[in-house]
């Protein structure tokens, strides 16, 4: 199928199929494309640069400074919670001002015919967009601070393996790739694995978020908020700094909201680098499962590589009741 709007099909645009993953976590490997992609527009050059801009910005600006994390007290920790309902509420509701208000990037790169719902009870307020912010900054933001206030708390007393520039250099650029391409997509599938979708049983409902927007991508149960954000887990076992631990932060949330944009590339250069964007529409699309991320061919928590879900991926995509191929064929 062409990579342009389908007329008369479930979607009003998708990419190319079968889709296409980015050459990271490929066999046989192939390095140097790895590498050309880690260092071109799709990685280095993407919103991954401005994530890790707004660590550097939080460390030396927007939070309190190391010396008063030791000790837990409400002025340091409002600060961070102000500081990263900012955060939030700047770039989800420029997102949404830019796609879906103004819509400065037309339709012809959206994913779903439909707008985003109004009038409907399955909301709080009868309207999605306000049903998603209130979940996004009431719940959202709160489970952000407390994870995050906690291992603040626990790198300025000694408990966390600490690595900064002057110590380490490698390992310090190093984290930058690990913790978006590794460490947070596998986390980001397990968990999707016991909290969402059908093909899991998930014992933790979710509000209604079929039709995505960027207010969307962190209207979660607040169950599940706990759950996701505890990523930052993963610093318990790598010696990293606090920057780090901003940047895993920011990409939870910041990589939420562009990642219900409900749109593909911008222009047609863009688009063989934006496949798996996809993935995140399916999910909300059908609900039977995290059908994949940007780097791994995985369906839902451990049910990894399952033929079923690969077939079924490909039928979702094609919007076809019948199953002819796999997606990864």
């Amino acid at each position: 199928m062409n990579d342009k709007t389908q007329s008369g099909s479930v979607w009003n645009w998708h990419p190319e199929l079968p889709l296409k993953l980015p050459p990271v976590f490929v066999w046989p490997p192939g390095p140097i494309a790895a590498i050309k992609y880690l260092l071109g527009r799709s990685f280095l050059f993407s919103q991954i640069t401005l994530y890790i801009a707004l660590s550097f910005v939080s460390w030396y600006y927007l939070y309190p400074d190391l010396s008063h994390w030791k000790e837990f007290s409400f002025g340091w920790i409002f600060q961070v919670y102000v500081v990263n309902q900012a955060i939030s509420i700047i770039f989800a509701s420029g997102l949404h001002l830019y796609f879906h208000s103004y819509k400065k990037q037309g339709t012809h790169h959206r994913y779903d015919h439909r707008e985003l719902a109004r009038d409907n009870q399955r909301f709080l307020f009868n309207n999605q967009v306000w049903d998603n912010i209130f979940w996004s900054l009431v719940s959202g933001t709160a489970f952000w601070t407390l994870w995050q206030v906690a291992f603040m708390w626990g790198y300025a007393n000694g408990y966390l393996p600490w690595n900064d520039f002057e110590t380490n250099p490698v390992w310090f650029v190093f984290l930058f790739v690990l913790l978006p391409s590794g460490a947070r997509r596998i986390f980001t599938l397990f968990i999707e694995g016991f909290t969402g979708g059908r093909c899991t049983s998930s014992p933790i409902p979710s509000p209604q978020k079929r039709t995505p927007g960027p207010w969307s991508g962190l209207a979660m149960h607040p169950i599940k908020h706990f759950i996701y954000f505890g990523v930052v887990v993963i610093h318990l076992l790598l010696a990293s700094h606090p920057i780090h631990l901003f940047f895993l932060m920011l990409l939870n949330v910041l990589g939420a909201y562009s990642g219900h944009a409900d749109r593909g590339p911008g222009d047609q250069r863009q688009v063989k680098n934006r496949h798996c964007q996809s993935f995140s529409t399916l999910h909300h699309k059908y609900f039977e499962c995290n059908y994949g991320t940007t780097y791994c061919r995985a369906t839902s928590g451990l049910a990894l590589f399952m033929m079923e879900q690969k077939n079924r991926l490909y039928e979702c995509a094609k919007g076809k009741k019948k199953t002819i191929k796999t997606a990864w064929d």
